[in-house]
């Protein structure tokens, strides 16, 4: 993962010293060299030109509920209905290794409807397949799963027939009414080759034969108990070899007791949040990375770094291996850690600190998932505001980034975290009063994982940034993680 991190970052990610000029190199992983999210066109010209005409009223055809739009009496193109927020919510298995993601438009209205349309539905998940489909999905995926979310009113779209079969779970609702109808459509869809996840199912006689053509089960665990929570996913298991899903998993309480109940899967957040009741995790192996990264924010002698990696040999070891690594592109292996120190420089070699800090002290997988959003996250922070603040401003956003999970990843107040780091105050700023030049994108990067629809709305606008913007910074932050951490 290092020699593929060394190969993406080569600009600096600390603050300039006073009087120095912005000496960052170019970034290999370009805006430029990214693939647009939400410009997807349809190849049915027909449909492409399709509008809402709130002008007219015709009995009949009347709209009940509504994708959150202005109208005013106004007609509203399907290129206007395509700028929605995409967000991710991240899929780990019971080890708490990081396995997949859903992907998702942001639509407010969606979440408080009691039900869209057809129509509307069918569009609504198409400017989702379409947004996904203008991705070059093998580098999104990698060996990840996705899961979109469709209506049953999409199942005959033309738009899945383009998507992926590998790597692609098409989740859905289905219901004891249609379930004949249902039936048909999933079984096509199975002997296509799709994998198939039924969504906030409940068992019955009369979905079993849908059951038994799903992959996976996904079941909403808020607001259920376990015993409750028993009684639903038991009888499942029971009749049919699928995979439970629990969705909303926001609490380390939640997965504990989901995990006590076999579920399989857990989509949420909770690993990125601190766990209370569990010690501080700072141990020799992280305070000698922080030494270190302390002495090269304050630009160290070679000869001062060299003397603390020596006292290591488990760090002088990783130093070596990393700079050898057939990422970094070197003719011949090094075998000095004053050498190494040298050719990677204090810029690289604080970039490289920063992933040592989440992969040292005791391995774990959940570390490592944790090191992935933060990942993602820093990247998002560092696209969003890199174009909008002045150059040598800028060049604290991704460390603000992958530090804002420092109190999750040490499992300590954050104002203890970085009390450790000698930081510059705008990053300082950003992580303890979410305040100065780098917090608005901080905030956005946060409220784009964490649903807030309406943060992530505001927070875009203040930071100026569209919903095609910050859905193509989204995009590119994950591929970047994604083929970083190959």
């Amino acid at each position: 993962m290092f020699s593929k991190y060394f190969r993406f970052l080569k600009g600096d990610k600390r603050e300039p010293k006073e009087g120095q000029g912005d000496t960052r190199a170019s970034d290999s992983a370009s805006l430029n060299d990214a693939v647009p999210v939400v410009d997807y066109v349809p190849e049915d010209e027909a449909s492409a030109e399709k509008i809402i005409d709130t002008q007219q009223d015709v009995p009949g055809e009347a709209v009940t509920s509504v994708l959150r739009i202005e109208t005013d009496g106004k007609r509203t193109t399907i290129a206007e209905l395509r700028q929605k927020f995409f967000g991710r919510q991240p899929i780990l298995d019971r080890s708490q290794q990081l396995v997949g993601y859903e992907l998702l438009l942001r639509n407010p209205a969606a979440y408080t409807a009691r039900k869209l349309d057809d129509g509307l539905q069918r569009m609504y998940d198409e400017m989702l397949l379409g947004g996904l489909l203008s991705l070059d999905m093998d580098r999104l995926l990698g060996d990840k799963t996705v899961f979109v979310s469709v209506s049953a009113a999409t199942l005959y779209s033309p738009l899945l027939d383009r998507l992926p079969k590998t790597g692609v779970v098409l989740a859905l609702r289905v219901t004891p009414d249609d379930a004949e109808q249902q039936f048909t459509q999933l079984k096509d869809l199975a002997v296509a080759g799709y994998r198939l996840a039924l969504d906030d199912f409940a068992y019955s006689r009369e979905l079993e034969p849908l059951l038994r053509l799903a992959k996976y089960v996904r079941i909403d665990v808020s607001g259920y108990d376990a015993l409750e929570l028993g009684e639903k996913l038991f009888p499942i298991l029971e009749r049919a070899q699928v995979e439970a899903v629990a969705k909303n998993v926001d609490t380390e309480e939640v997965f504990d007791a989901c995990r006590h109940l076999s579920f399989h899967y857990f989509q949420g957040y909770y690993f990125a949040k601190q766990q209370p009741g569990k010690p501080p995790r700072i141990d020799s192996d992280r305070e000698r990375v922080i030494e270190l990264l302390n002495l090269v924010m304050n630009n160290a002698e070679i000869s001062a770094l060299e003397e603390v990696f020596k006292r290591d040999a488990s760090l002088s070891y990783r130093l070596l291996r990393y700079i050898n690594s057939p990422g970094c592109g070197l003719l011949q292996k090094l075998r000095s850690i004053a050498h190494a120190l040298v050719v990677l420089g204090h810029d690289r070699l604080y970039r490289w600190l920063t992933l040592l800090l989440f992969s040292s002290g005791k391995l774990d997988i959940r570390s490592q998932s944790l090191l992935k959003n933060a990942l993602v996250r820093a990247r998002l922070v560092e696209i969003l505001g890199r174009k909008k603040l002045p150059p040598g401003a800028n060049e604290g956003l991704f460390i603000a980034g992958i530090f804002s999970l420092l109190d999750v990843l040490l499992n300590v107040p954050m104002e203890q975290a970085v009390a450790r780091l000698s930081l510059p105050d705008p990053i300082l700023q950003a992580l303890v009063t979410r305040e100065g030049p780098y917090a608005p994108f901080l905030e956005l990067a946060v409220a784009c994982e964490e649903g807030d629809d309406v943060g992530i709305e505001s927070r875009a606008a203040l930071c100026g940034l569209s919903a095609e913007e910050v859905n193509l910074a989204h995009v590119q932050a994950m591929i970047w993680a994604e083929e970083v951490d190959k």
